[in-house]
């Protein structure tokens, strides 16, 4: 009985030990599918020391031989070298990709252009692990007067706290957060940067603080605060969805015979639609005995010049014009003309004036304005000081989240070992009046932007005696 007891007690000792082996193991796979699903790519994957130094030095050889000027945009030249030394002595054990990106964005404040970074993931990216699992931060936000505020739930969708103050999440002051993304958040200037932050929220919180399953939010009421339980949401950033191309370029006739024009972008996959799209736009607008043109250009973060060359100043343009002036540039090998040597730095100015289709029937000669914002950038910038030096229309908005003298010609990086990508700029133009303006473009008419309200600045610009 006694010997039957033992073999009784050691059998279930030895299933209690199968059942709890076993309930650790799935409890371990549950863990791993979880982190699966939050993975987020080679930023997920770890990489030696070796590697990173060895990506390092890729970056750097690779930044000197394509940007013809780095003191363009970094005013400390000498702590920008200091700063990658230093960062370059910190390494010295295995680092996940998300964990270096966190060190190396750090120098985006520093380079100060928004064509030179290293950059948190392409949208295409990000639409691909959020639909694999990825769990993100549960608002849309926007950033005014360095504060946080809900501006609708993740994807876009109304939130009954929205234009609510946030102060706190999982135990860290909003301001912290705040600085702590903004200075891993490219841009020429401040309020470029929390243009662009308040469209990736969700993605560089992510990437600055790791997978967070739940959230503690706290907002600001009148006389007290509020906290939030939340839990993080699988749900694609309203940014990186994928649009229609109405969502970029539309064309809305108005009953006092104005009419705007909003332009997101100046580039799309199907070049011909665009080009028959603005033909079409300036028909309507001619038909519409349209008195008044706006042309809405603040969330356009630039493109192809030809875009708007032969889409808009090819109906409005009634003299000669050239969308720059001096600049500097670096020789690229797939980019030489016969001469040239690879590497060197070479100067100029354009000279070649493009001269207008006075003739053409669908010429408009209406007033124009054209809409600026913080999102004005690359291209757009090129645009917004063409219109501007050339008397083309007047700008009305904010200034623009480019400096006036640009950089461009961007080249496009990815790193041998770790697959974080960097981007630089290849020339450094000024704009066409031949003033190398270091600010952002200003309007020649100032409307305060609304960050919670998309329309702010049409609604500002229609009120407009112009």
């Amino acid at each position: 009985m006694i010997t039957q007891l033992r073999q009784t007690t050691t059998k279930n000792n030895f299933i209690s030990k199968l059942k709890t082996t076993l309930a650790s193991s799935l409890l371990l796979l549950s863990s791993q599918a979880s982190y699966a699903a939050n993975a987020l790519g080679h930023f997920s994957q770890t990489y030696t020391a070796a590697e990173i130094h060895a990506d390092l030095t890729q970056w750097e050889n690779w930044l000197h031989s394509t940007h013809p000027d780095l003191t363009h945009s970094i005013d400390d030249i000498d702590a920008f070298y200091a700063q990658i030394a230093a960062l370059r002595s910190s390494i010295t054990t295995p680092m996940t990709g998300e964990a270096l990106w966190r060190e190396l964005a750090k120098l985006n404040a520093t380079m100060a252009d928004g064509h030179l970074s290293f950059s948190a993931g392409k949208y295409a990216q990000w639409r691909e692990w959020v639909a694999n699992g990825a769990r993100l931060f549960p608002f849309e936000i926007a950033i005014k007067s360095e504060r946080l505020f809900i501006k609708s739930k993740l994807g876009g969708e109304a939130s009954p706290y929205q234009g609510q103050q946030i102060t706190n999440i999982n135990g860290t002051p909003a301001s912290e957060v705040l600085s702590a993304l903004l200075q891993r958040t490219e841009g020429d200037n401040l309020a470029f940067r929390k243009a662009l932050l308040s469209l990736r929220f969700p993605m560089i919180y992510r990437m600055q603080y790791g997978q967070q399953d739940n959230f503690e939010v706290t907002l600001a009421t009148e006389n007290t605060s509020t906290t939030l339980s939340l839990s993080a949401l699988n749900i694609a950033p309203h940014s990186i969805k994928v649009k229609p191309f109405e969502h970029y370029f539309n064309l809305q006739l108005l009953e006092d015979q104005q009419a705007i024009l909003t332009v997101k972008s100046f580039g799309w996959d199907e070049p011909k639609k665009y080009f028959q799209f603005m033909e079409q736009a300036f028909k309507k607008i001619k038909a519409n005995n349209t008195q008044h043109l706006l042309i809405d250009i603040s969330e356009n973060t630039g493109g192809d010049d030809i875009y708007w060359m032969d889409g808009i100043l090819k109906y409005i343009a009634q003299q000669a014009y050239k969308q720059g002036s001096h600049y500097i540039g670096k020789i690229l090998a797939k980019y030489r003309d016969p001469g040239e040597v690879i590497g060197s730095v070479v100067t100029g100015s354009l000279t070649r004036m493009i001269q207008p289709e006075k003739n053409h029937s669908l010429l408009y000669t209406g007033k124009v304005s054209v809409i600026t914002g913080p999102l004005t950038y690359s291209s757009a910038v090129l645009f917004a000081n063409t219109i501007q030096d050339h008397q083309f229309a007047k700008l009305i908005g904010t200034p623009t989240g480019g400096r006036s003298t640009q950089s461009g010609g961007i080249q496009f990086l990815t790193l041998k070992n770790t697959q974080l990508s960097a981007v630089a700029p290849r020339f450094v133009l000024a704009r066409p009046s031949g003033e190398k303006q270091m600010t952002p473009v200003q309007p020649d008419i100032a409307l305060t932007h609304d960050y919670l309200d998309d329309t702010s600045l049409i609604k500002q610009a229609l009120t407009q005696k112009l």
